[in-house]
């Protein structure tokens, strides 16, 4: 695969929605806003294949000829989410079967395990990959659109799963003991007895759900490589990506990726949302391959599936774009170039209007690719600095929704709790499985890790023995990988390098909460509030309240040539701030603070680094630059304090020290 040799800037384009004739205007308004890739055909099955058998790619040629003509390159999707009506008749089983045994389709929700829904999907891939590898426009392919686990229950899903099942664990009496089926009186004599967790069975285990939504994500991937295959057969040296589905916790993206060149995925932030959110996915899916990721479709618009929609304001979009590109995005697509007409996408989420003008967006398009005209060249050449990781586990977030035991308790918020003090504190992080290689990160960050597997285990031993500093979050190590309790007192696995035990603990209601002391300061925790009986390690803070009061809540234990934290408590943003600051300090790890709204990141190689400022606030705010440097859109040397203007970015250069 060709390195690109700039930052890509591109928008999806539908050239089977508009009249032949207005082609040659789209791509003209292309070329003026420095438009330079195009993504097509994602949701095209019905006009590519026509009826069942018969392809017709003839306005497709005629499309790609034109534009590429024009100096745009094409990246080509399998068109499988919206599989065509032809087929949807033929075979009604390609869509998915509800636990309740029903047919029951929705956006993309395909049996991905049903072999009439197999061949099809195969067969025009391969059509597809055969006309196309060899056209020199196309520079790369997107698998599908927008994958998600599809939780069927079909009969094919039934003997698909006990294959999994079986491959897992090899017999039965394993299936048995991992499961607990002791317990309710599940156990299972013959492998014709172990079911999907559908809505006839009396008991559902929750070992039994955590593997099925296991199952469904390993066949989802499955789906995915099976084209990947196909595309890579004939066309090895055109790109192949996916864009996943933003926050969407139930495929295992680290799985996914891994027959994928680069991960991708689609940007939709809210104009008065949290933008931890997305700069927290950015982290996530450029860890994931640990390479630059794309985002495929960038918001540029309204919303088509909310309760409400505000006004994009001036400025948005540019920073939008730059916040993508500043936590490692090579390529970040628009979607979409024109404004739908159709259907339940007609709000006007696209560059150029429902008429077919230009919205103001377009504009901010054309002066963003002018800026990256001076310095896209270089940037291309970076990767972020990610001095930090925070561990984000799948399975985890799987097992806590297979066993809901307490409402106020949510994974995925307690895992932003430790990643929003980072970002105020300006550290960037690198969200990682757990069995990925840590050596490279001064700290390491696991919050909640109830699930913890002797591989896992071995990974935390070897980064912790060879100098590493690791955190770990309350509610850690008290589960097998199967979702069950373990024998051994808690935090199991990780109870002798942690040096404590957890005596006992409690879960507090909304309306409760208790208080601890640390470091000379009292911080109110809430939530899930572990009572640590210390072995080997140092107790750091303390419970003030109730029966438990001056137990230890937060320790500190040292073990081969590196350090254990167990953070015992949850539900104070000052106290994880204050924590990983102290921490960070003491692992001489430098960070900058920065203003409340104003997101820090930077990409750089051997030769130079780009320092981003994204300031989201509508009003200015002040950085203090640690260098002096170059700002490389204003053209000019920057030193001290400088004012970013509201929803503005700086970006400064510095070469670096030899």
């Amino acid at each position: 695969m060709k390195q690109a040799e700039t930052i890509s800037i591109g928008t999806g384009y539908y050239p089977d929605h508009w009249p032949r004739e207005r082609w040659p205007e789209d791509i003209r308004l292309m070329k003026e806003a420095g438009i330079k890739v195009l993504r097509l055909a994602e949701l095209s099955w019905s006009v590519l294949e026509p009826t069942e058998g018969e392809f017709d790619f003839t306005w497709l040629d005629d499309f790609i000829e034109m534009a590429s003509d024009e100096g745009l390159q094409i990246i080509l999707s399998t068109p499988i989410e919206a599989s065509p009506v032809w087929l949807r008749h033929k075979h009604p089983k390609v869509v998915r079967t509800d636990r309740f045994g029903r047919i029951h389709g929705d956006r993309g929700m395909h049996c991905h395990n049903n072999s009439d829904f197999i061949f099809y999907v195969n067969r025009i891939a391969t059509k597809m990959a055969e006309h196309y590898a060899n056209n020199p426009a196309v520079i790369g392919w997107q698998i599908d659109n927008e994958l998600r686990n599809v939780d069927c229950y079909c009969e094919e899903c039934l003997v698909a799963f006990r294959n999994w099942l079986q491959d897992r664990y090899g017999s039965l009496e394993k299936l048995n003991e991992v499961w607990g089926t002791c317990f309710w009186s599940q156990v299972y004599r013959k492998w014709d007895e172990v079911t999907l967790p559908s809505a006839d069975q009396l008991t559902i285990s929750v070992s039994q759900k955590l593997d099925f939504t296991r199952f469904g994500s390993d066949s989802t991937v499955n789906h995915l490589n099976r084209q990947v295959d196909i595309i890579r057969s004939y066309a090895p040296h055109q790109f192949i990506t996916h864009n996943m589905l933003g926050w969407y916790p139930k495929l295992n993206a680290y799985k996914l990726a891994e027959k994928l060149d680069f991960i991708s995925w689609d940007c939709y932030p809210h104009v008065d949302g949290d933008n931890n959110i997305e700069c927290f996915l950015h982290d996530h899916y450029r860890a994931v391959k640990g390479k630059g990721q794309w985002v495929m479709e960038q918001k540029n618009g309204y919303f088509n599936y909310s309760d409400y929609n505000l006004a994009i304001e001036p400025g948005l979009i540019r920073l939008w774009t730059y916040q993508d590109i500043a936590r490692g995005t090579d390529g970040v697509m628009y979607y979409r170039w024109r404004s739908n007409k159709y259907s339940g996408e007609q709000n006007p989420n696209g560059l150029l209007r429902h008429d077919g003008t230009p919205r103001r967006p377009y504009y901010e398009v054309q002066q963003v690719t002018n800026e990256l005209a001076e310095f896209g060249k270089d940037l291309i050449k970076t990767t972020v600095e990610a001095p930090v990781a925070l561990l984000y586990s799948y399975d985890q977030m799987w097992a806590f929704e297979a066993h809901v035991q307490y409402n106020n308790f949510d994974h995925r918020e307690h895992l932003l709790t430790y990643y929003r003090q980072l970002i105020r504190l300006g550290i960037t992080a690198d969200l990682i499985d757990p069995t990925a290689d840590l050596s490279k990160y001064k700290i390491v960050i696991a919050p909640s890790m109830a699930m913890i597997s002797d591989e896992i285990h071995a990974n935390f031993i070897s980064y912790v023995e060879k100098g590493g500093c690791l955190i770990i979050g309350a509610r850690s190590g008290m589960k097998t990988w199967s979702n069950t309790t373990h024998e051994m007192p808690w935090p199991g696995l990780l109870a002798k390098m942690a040096g404590v035990v957890v005596d006992e603990f409690e879960v507090l209601p909304d309306k409760y909460a208790n208080s601890i002391s640390y470091n000379g300061k009292n911080y109110p925790v809430k939530v899930w509030l572990d009572m640590l009986e210390t072995k080997t390690a140092d107790s750091l803070a303390t419970y003030n309240e109730k029966f438990y009061a001056g137990r230890t809540a937060i320790s500190r234990n040292s073990y081969g040539d590196g350090v254990v934290y167990y953070a015992g408590v949850m539900g104070s943003n000052e106290l994880a701030y204050d924590l990983i600051a102290d921490i960070a300090k003491e692992r001489n790890l430098s960070f900058s603070p920065v203003p409340e709204g104003v997101y820090v990141s930077t990409r750089s190689n051997e030769a130079s680094s780009y320092t981003f400022y994204i300031n989201v606030n509508r009003d200015e705010a002040n950085v203090v630059l640690p260098d002096e440097g170059f700002d490389v859109i204003q053209g000019e040397r920057v030193s001290g304090e400088v004012r970013i203007d509201g929803l503005d970015v700086l970006i400064v250069k510095n070469e670096v020290k030899k």
